[in-house]
Order: structure tokens, then sequence, then C-alpha cells
């Protein structure tokens, strides 16, 4: 009985001293796995065992400098340097500002009701591209873009700056690359280039997609050449006189219409801007490169009177720009379009007064080489009918639409 009470024990004992080791080895191999895993914890932790909290060493060190580089910024420093955010209480008359080389424009803000820009200040982010000085006046001094900033009050203002160049060739200016023709710059007698091959392919796919939504544009005049527009300007000169001419038509060399990027679309009257036709290639030509050329009130910008039916090719990318930003050729170029009658002539416009109004022992023929079928004088007589609207005059071609 004793013999087996020993035994009980004796297996009492060698299995708690079996389930200590097992649980020694298991917390063992815990620590190493956790050591494993994350030596760098477990190397701060055995630095943080093996040394005093007041014994400077290196990571402290660099931890004193991190945190001085987090103290907050004092007044004086916020106001040396201020922390901007978006402008919310003025913002710009305009999104984009283009002009040329060499040409000045004043930024024009717009203010919330009492509050004051006297303290703005401005900059740029190219100064190689353009300038700006304390007023706002930026000036363009190289081809390219850049960012003008408008600082006020902890507000900001970003408008994008596009500088461009202007470059004659043979005559004719341009901007960019986009020929330019209004009332000051125009093109000589021998500029022929007939209706250009990416007009007529823009023209004919806006056609195209026009009648597939049951619309029907199509040209009533297109290509005119230097000496066709004679015809046309004297007949206006003939009926009204030069200087009211000179406001509803264009002197040979500058008319559109000698580019061969010019179409004049359907009815050549302003009652086309009340057709579905109307309508659709004013919200649409963009898409297919072509703007309305004279928009309406912007006759003090162009020089011409609204003209729904007239749209000129200046490609997908700057028509869209144009269209977007409710611009016009004038603007999207930095260019003007004003023509003294009387001071001021050019060399090209004091030849062109002298064909237009020959001395009176002159023929007709002798400064028209090539006198089409049917003159605008036929339908402009020196006595205009009342009815006859103004804008059947306007830039109109020699044939008249039927």
């Amino acid at each position: 009985m004793a013999q087996q009470k020993k035994r009980k024990a004796d297996r009492t004992y060698f299995t708690f001293t079996l389930l200590m080791i097992s649980v020694i080895l298991v917390f063992a191999f815990g620590l190493m796995i956790g050591k494993q895993n994350n030596p760098q914890q477990a190397e701060t932790v055995q630095k943080s065992l093996s040394v005093p909290k007041d014994t400077p060493t290196e990571n402290n060190t660099s931890n004193n400098i991190s945190e001085s580089n987090t103290e907050p910024v004092t007044q004086s420093q916020k106001q040396t340097i201020p922390e901007y955010k978006q402008a919310t209480s003025f913002w710009g008359a305009y999104s984009h500002v283009y002009l040329r080389v060499n040409h000045e424009k004043q930024l024009e803000l717009k203010t919330i009701a009492n509050f004051d820009l006297s303290d703005a200040v401005y900059g740029v982010s190219d100064e190689n591209i353009a300038s700006v000085d304390e007023t706002g006046m930026l000036t363009g001094l190289t081809k390219g873009e850049c960012i003008v900033t408008i600082s006020c009050k902890e507000e900001t203002l970003h408008i994008p700056v596009t500088v461009r160049e202007l470059t004659v060739i043979d005559g004719c200016t341009y901007v960019d690359g986009i020929l330019v023709a209004n009332k000051t710059y125009g093109m000589p007698a021998e500029y022929d280039p007939g209706m250009l091959p990416e007009t007529e392919e823009a023209f004919k796919k806006l056609q195209d997609d026009a009648k597939e939504l049951g619309l029907n544009i199509y040209e009533s005049s297109g290509y005119r050449t230097y000496q066709y527009q004679i015809s046309a300007y004297k007949s206006m000169c003939d009926a009204y006189g030069e200087a009211y001419a000179c406001m509803y038509s264009a002197r040979p060399g500058y008319s559109e219409h000698q580019t061969g990027y010019t179409i004049d679309c359907n009815s050549i009257d302003n009652t086309f801007a009340e057709t579905a036709e109307g309508q659709w290639l004013a919200d649409h030509c963009h898409e297919y490169g072509f703007i309305v050329r004279y928009p309406e009130n912007k006759e003090d910008i162009t020089g011409y009177n609204y003209e729904s039916w007239h749209i000129r090719y200046v490609g997908i990318e700057a028509a869209t720009e144009i269209h977007e930003q409710n611009l016009t050729l004038e603007e999207y170029l930095d260019v003007e379009s004003v023509h003294n009658h009387v001071d001021g002539e050019t060399e090209m416009e004091t030849e062109t007064e002298s064909e237009i109004t020959p001395e009176p022992e002159q023929p007709e023929s002798d400064f028209i080489t090539s006198e089409p079928e049917q003159s605008e004088s036929n339908f402009i007589t020196s006595e205009p009918e009342t009815t006859m609207p103004v804008e059947s005059f306007i830039d109109a071609p020699l044939n008249a639409p039927v």
C-alpha cells in the first residue's frame, strides 16, 4: 500500500515537472520569434534597460532637434511667411491672360464688398516670360507660358498667362502661326491662296454632322481675291460713303475672305442667328475648328457688327479656347482692329484708296482687272431701298445670295 502511494506521488511530480519545462520552452520560443520580427523595438528595449534616462544619446539629440522644428510659429513669423489659401474674396475679370511680347496689360480684379486690394502683392512664376509691377501691370517679355499670382490678406489667386509672338511673312501678319486679317492688319494684293484644304475639310465634316441632325448648313460665300474685294468695297462706298463703308465692309487686302479660312453660311443677315442652323453653328462650330468671327456685343473689339453667319477656321484647340472663354480672335491674339480712315494711313492703305477712288476720266475697267459676272453695285445702288437690311451689304459677296 505504501509503495502504491509512493509510485503515485512520483508520477504526479514527474507530470508537474514536465509541464513546467514545456511552459518555459514555449515562453522562450515566443521571445525569440518576437525579437526576430521587431529587432529595432527589441534593441530599443535593451538600450532602455541598459542606459539611464538622463544620459544623452545620439537618438535623443535627433529627437530634440525634431521637437524644436515642430514648435508653434510665432506671430512675427506668420507675418513674414504667410500661408495663403485659395482666394474667395477676389477673382480675376478673366480666367486666362493673353498678351504679346512687349505688350502691357493691366490685370483687372473683382472683389466682394468692403474687401481692400490696396495691399495686394503681385508675382509671376517665370520672370523671363513676363513681369508684373506693384500695380498689377503685366508685360510680355518672351514667348511662353507662366502663372501670375496675386496675394492679399492670406488669400491668393493664380491666373495662367500666355505670351505670344507676332511675325510678318511676305506681307502677312501671323501671331503664333495664326494669320490675322482685320482693320489693322492686311494682306498684299498678290496673296492668293484660294480656299485652303483644311478649311474645306473641316467645313465638310461640319456639314455632314449637321445633316445627320436634320440641319442644312451651306456655303454662301467663301474665298475672295484682293481684286474682288475692290469692287465690293467700292460698291459700299458709292452707296453710303467711305466712312460708313469702313464700319460695315472690309477694305481690299483686309477682308478675312482673302485668307482662305473664312466661310459665310446660309443667309447673310442676322435672321440666320434665329434659325436652328444658326444656333447649332454658334454652339458647335468650335468642335470643327471654327469660330463665329464677329460675335455679338464685341463690336468695339472686332471693329465690325455682329455677323452670325461668318465663321473663321483657326483649328480645334484655339477655337475651343476662344469659345469657352467667350473671346474674340483679337482678344485671344492680343491684337487691335482699328482703322482711322482720315489719319495715319499706311502705304498699303494709300495704294488701296487710289485704286478705289480713281480719277474721274479713268474708266472703272482700268482698276478692276477681272470683273465678276454680277457686281455688288448691281444690287447696292446709290440710293438703296430702305427696306433692305444693312446686313445684306456687310462684307457681302458680289453675287447676291438667292
